[in-house]
């Protein structure tokens, strides 16, 4: 069973003093540079009509930043399907422009090919994908030094990942050093249709160096149903973490066989249990022509029995501590017993019992229980409950994949490579997923969820040596920026630098929304009761039209400039 994660936000990183952004209407310094050839952009055809290519393609950012590299050193692909680095000089605010890499084999753009993609995974390699199917591996040189950020790229190995027809993007890739060897670890995205709707495909390729070339080890897949809002590979190069709306298993690996797990035998549950951080509703049905006399709730801080007429429902020593003075339980006139435990300290429970029970079944959403217990009742009641007969409804072939209801909740769940199991999971059902966002070069990008109307970030580290925890960590937060980007309903691209010091709305065609959250102490308000004046803390808000330069294709945030890039240009805006 996997372990639940609970992200609780470190409250010193929260300023609750906050109070919103004011808009600043004086003007942000930019400065732009005309690409000497376009931008290369790829359009979904006919044959990719669904929600997870529309994803794929809109939001995919053609700006790519090298982390290795300690300047402002970027990156484009030209229609020329050649590799440009832009650098900017932030001492006299110029940029340099220089092709680095020709991708080799241009190929004839054909229906179903995908945009090109760049990666590093280290200070000198760097992986293309040209959107056709093929990733090549390319020595760089060092990028770090001056002499070495200009010289042409050399293509190492070229390998056809998928197979004819199979395209794909790169999501994540890193290099790991292992008894003086190095293994090249690449995560891939692609879509496949399936019967009547369109998976994920999350395929893990490993490359080892014997010195001459580079050489494929392993080849792995992780599918699932619907978009993939996260993905990466895990530092210690053993796991995968996935964030998405349903559940993603491992179908093929190279190295182990994946053993499907033995059917296990039918549970009989007789209650359901719902929990917050707060409390745990505890829900059970009695037989028909029932007596409340008979039914017996006995509570204490961290034991609970619940029986009726002999007949025990729950029994047993509680996961945590409650409060068992505020225990209340009411029946229905329909024979359903609700029991509300108020929980001692805020926090998730992994179980209701100690050691888990085969008689508890948790339910994730409130209006589920109901039907629950409706199919559980013939578990208690004295006659059978037959089954409701097929009610005819619409045909699932008249429906749009967007009107298909997710099967679960959000979760970003740590899958193992050797066991093909998720070992551990954290609800994201309460935290929207926003964006994600590099913050240190050796690890995994960090996730910004909403939490109420803030913005937190947390940075998944790998799971500890000789124990079960996987550290995901509070980092920072960005006040009320949960809140303010929810109304940005024409939002492309969100994103915010390493240092959380501002964040960024960005549309496609029309603003760019910049929030700082340095406080302005000097601002301001009276009450309407008593008229005192007190000091709040707020933000500035700042509005850039990006409609002269066109359509926004990429963008990235660092401490001091947000960098924009459209078709044909690199705009640099000097966040003061």
């Amino acid at each position: 069973m996997s372990a639940l994660v609970e992200l609780r936000p470190n409250r010193r990183l929260l300023d609750h003093d906050f109070e919103g952004y004011k808009l600043n209407l004086q003007a942000l310094p930019h400065f732009s540079h005309e690409l000497p050839s376009p931008v290369d952009r790829v359009y979904p055809d006919e044959v990719q009509y669904s929600f997870v290519h529309a994803k794929l393609f809109a939001l995919h950012n053609h700006l790519v930043l090298d982390y290795w590299d300690y300047t402002l050193n970027y990156y484009y692909i030209d229609k020329q399907q050649k590799v440009r680095h832009v650098s900017f000089e932030n001492t006299n605010q110029t940029f340099q422009n220089d092709v680095v890499y020709d991708v080799p084999a241009h190929v004839e753009r054909k229906s179903g090919h995908f945009n090109l993609c760049l990666s590093f995974p280290s200070n000198s390699l760097a992986l293309v994908s040209d959107g056709t199917g093929y990733l090549h591996i390319v020595d760089t040189g060092a990028r770090s030094r001056p002499q070495g950020r200009n010289q042409v790229w050399q293509t190492l190995q070229s390998s056809l990942i998928l197979g004819e027809g199979k395209y794909f993007i790169i999501v994540d890739s890193r290099i790991q050093e292992r008894d003086n060897v190095e293994t090249l670890q690449c995560l891939l995205q692609s879509v496949e249709q399936n019967e009547s709707h369109f998976n994920s495909v999350l395929t893990w390729v490993s490359f080892e160096n014997d010195g001459e070339c580079w050489k494929q080890m392993s080849f792995r897949q992780v599918q699932g149903k619907g978009i993939v809002h996260y993905a990466a590979i895990e530092t210690s190069c053993t796991a995968l973490y996935v964030a998405s709306d349903n559940t993603f298993k491992f179908t093929s690996d190279s190295e182990r066989e994946i053993t499907k797990p033995s059917k296990e035998e039918p549970r009989t549950c007789i209650y359901t249990w719902l929990q917050t951080t707060e409390d745990i509703t505890i829900t059970l049905k009695l037989e028909a022509n029932f007596n409340k006399q008979l039914i017996i709730v006995d509570v204490a801080p961290l034991s609970i029995k619940v029986s009726y007429a002999g007949k025990t429902f729950v029994d047993g020593k509680l996961k945590q501590k409650v409060d068992s003075e505020l225990t209340t339980w009411n029946v229905q006139d329909s024979g359903q017993v609700d029991i509300l435990l108020t929980k001692s300290d805020s926090m998730l429970w992994e179980d209701l019992l100690e050691g888990g029970d085969p008689n508890g079944e948790q339910i994730m959403d409130a209006s589920l229980v109901e039907e629950a217990h409706r199919r559980l009742a013939h578990l208690c009641a004295e006659t059978q409950v037959s089954a409701d007969p097929p009610v005819p409804g619409l045909s699932t072939q008249e429906l749009e994949e967007c009107d298909a209801a997710s099967e679960e909740d959000t979760f970003l769940v740590r899958l193992d490579a050797t066991t093909h199991t998720v070992t551990h999971r954290a609800p994201l059902s309460v935290h929207q997923f926003l964006f994600s966002i590099k913050i240190e070069t050796q690890e995994v990008p960090a996730l910004a969820l909403r939490h109420d109307v803030d913005a937190c970030i947390w940075q998944p580290y790998a799971q500890l040596i000789n124990s079960n925890t996987w550290p995901v960590k509070h980092q920072g937060a960005l006040s009320a920026f949960g809140y303010v980007q929810s109304s940005k309903q024409n939002r492309k691209f969100v994103t915010c630098p390493p240092n959380f010091s501002y964040s960024v709305v960005c549309e496609a065609t029309r603003h760019i929304f910049i929030y700082q959250s340095n406080n302005n102490q000097d601002c301001q308000l009276r009450k309407r009761t008593g008229g005192a004046m007190r000091n709040i803390k707020i933000g500035q808000q700042h509005v850039f039209n990006i409609d002269k330069y066109g359509e926004v294709l990429g963008v990235s945030a660092t401490n001091e400039y947000l960098f924009i890039l459209t078709q044909n240009h690199l705009v640099a805006i000097q966040i003061q």
